[in-house]
């Protein structure tokens, strides 16, 4: 068992599609406050900055016109970064899973249905390889001292799909079907312990990394890993 990260289980979206799985990875909110936070902490430079150019020059006009522009600057700089990092984040994105039914229950059969698009214009640029499994899993978490540990112990691992997606491919897509066995634990959330049900998605795509050995480049293959963890319910009743 490893030490494992719980993801939140958000409230799934009705769409005519079917049900939509929302990730636990929302970009704007980290983005935003970080933006503000670069903003305020600009305008108390900016204003340190005109103050002491005033107390120097005792010119009031030219501390206002310094700490006006360069908070503008600064300003603008900080938005560009974070619309960069955003659309970056957004290409990046774990992509949205549709299933057909949701909260799910014992014994049932579902149609999901993953896709990612990439950013408009873009395509793979080499094959990636696509892997997606249904996982039940017991998590645990209890006290080590003073620091909390969380663990996890799969229970059941359902494979999905595994196959290759070609180069110059625009949208990473999958439909298929899942089974959740009618003698399988239910959802369950407790303050240590807690019954989870997910879907991960798994994207590897191999990249040529160099490295220097002995003064010499040399060039190898490595897997750029991409997983995607969707939260499933699983209510505690047959399915009719």
């Amino acid at each position: 068992m490893n030490s494992y990260t719980l993801p939140k289980l958000k409230a799934s979206k009705n769409t005519p599609e079917g049900f939509k799985m929302i990730p636990d990875d929302n970009p704007k909110i980290l983005l935003v406050s970080c933006f503000i936070l670069n903003c305020i902490f600009s305008a108390i430079g900016f204003f340190g900055l005109g103050a002491l150019i005033y107390y120097f020059s005792n010119n009031l006009q030219i501390a206002k016109v310094t700490c006006l522009v360069g908070f503008i600057l600064k300003f603008l700089y900080s938005a560009v970064w974070s619309l960069r990092l955003y659309n970056r984040r957004k290409f990046e994105n774990p992509g949205e899973l549709l299933v057909s039914e949701h909260p799910l229950k014992l014994g049932g059969r579902y149609q999901i249905h993953y896709r990612r698009p990439l950013r408009s214009g873009a395509t793979l640029n080499q094959n990636a390889y696509l892997k997606a499994v249904l996982r039940c899993s017991e998590v645990v978490t209890y006290e080590v001292g003073t620091d909390r540990e969380t663990v996890r112990r799969i229970i059941l691992e359902q494979p999905l799909i595994n196959q290759t997606v070609l180069a110059d491919t625009q949208e990473i897509e999958f439909k298929t079907s899942i089974e959740i066995p009618n003698n399988s634990a239910p959802s369950l959330q407790t303050y240590n312990n807690c019954i989870l049900w997910t879907i991960e998605v798994e994207l590897n795509k191999e990249k040529l990394v160099f490295i220097k050995k002995t003064n010499v480049e040399v060039s190898r293959r490595e897997l750029d890993y991409v997983l995607c963890t969707f939260p499933l319910a699983v209510d505690p009743i047959l399915a009719s």
